[in-house]
């Protein structure tokens, strides 16, 4: 096993080649390439919660248990610039998105709100809901941004997505549907396409960019589900489901198809323990927070 620290961040060494995991052949297979243990001072990352892509390489984590952040660059294979941030007002941070200016969204886990930073790391505010509609209580569970930097949480108080724009202000709700079990997370994709994740339904629902309803997506997944799933992405057509207690990724097609089982549950180099987070940036490199391993795992998505 290799583990990345600092004085092994720059090195061209840091290539892990891992085990191809999948359960349908030629579909959305993953490819190990590296895992991050310790920041660039050789302090372990403890239970990380958070994962977000930006830009050019651009990569935070939540370090969750110890109440930080992490930002990197990932290009060529190697990670680079590797440095803890450690923002004022923000504890047990998760749930984290960039926009296109590099500026951070992060869900604060104890204080249940989110904290916005600049692209330098700098607190720069906490989200206030200015002109929500009633109910005043918002309690955030998960975020996703638009090409646009439009901000999308959704709010397991009232059972809604919230749509902000750019400028922190709120444009329109989309309630989340009849008969769903519970929303944990929602994702978009580059059309601008939402995908929202219901945990105890164990569905999918999805509103194409502007809708004013989620409509069903695909069926019952359980079939292909050993556990209740916790998180989703979506990149160039593909749904990507995370099992938290699970420890695996499933991969279902647009139309809510399954596809794949491409990472499986497990404690060595490209299985997971418990993963809280996962984004796919334009190079089809995906990135995850392997939350009970205390790591962040990088894989080549093979399509």
């Amino acid at each position: 096993m290799k583990r990345i620290c600092c004085a092994a961040v720059a090195a061209a060494s840091l290539l892990l080649v891992g085990h191809l995991r999948v359960t349908a052949a030629g579909a959305a297979r993953f490819r190990h390439l590296a895992s991050i243990y310790f920041d660039d001072r050789g302090v372990g990352l403890s239970l990380p919660e958070g994962v977000a892509c930006g830009g050019d390489g651009l990569v935070v984590a939540g370090d969750t248990g110890n109440d930080r952040l992490l930002r990197f660059t990932f290009r060529d294979k190697t990670v680079s610039g590797l440095t803890a941030i450690k923002p004022a007002g923000l504890s047990a941070p998760g749930g984290l998105q960039l926009n296109s200016k590099g500026e951070i969204y992060a869900l604060d886990g104890r204080q249940r709100r989110v904290v916005r930073l600049d692209a330098a790391g700098t607190t720069a505010g906490v989200l206030a809901f200015d002109g929500v509609p009633p109910p005043a209580t918002v309690i955030p569970k998960a975020m996703a941004i638009d090409a646009s930097d439009a901000l999308y949480v959704l709010d397991v108080f009232s059972a809604r997505v919230l749509v902000i724009d750019g400028e922190g202000k709120f444009r329109r709700a989309l309630p989340v549907p009849e008969g769903a079990g519970f929303g944990t997370d929602i994702a978009i994709d580059q059309a601008g396409a939402l995908v929202l994740l219901d945990s105890v339904g164990r569905r999918l629902y999805a509103a194409a960019k502007g809708a004013a309803a989620f409509s069903s997506l695909g069926g019952d997944l359980s079939g292909w589900l050993a556990s209740s799933p916790a998180h989703v992405a979506v990149s160039k057509g593909l749904i990507f489901v995370l099992e938290g207690s699970g420890g695996s990724i499933v991969g279902f097609g647009r139309d809510g198809s399954f596809l794949s089982r491409p990472v499986v549950m497990g404690r060595e180099e490209g299985a997971l323990n418990r993963p809280s987070q996962i984004c796919v940036n334009d190079r089809d490199e995906v990135f995850v927070a392997d939350r009970d391993n205390s790591r962040i795992q990088v894989f080549q998505l093979l399509r």
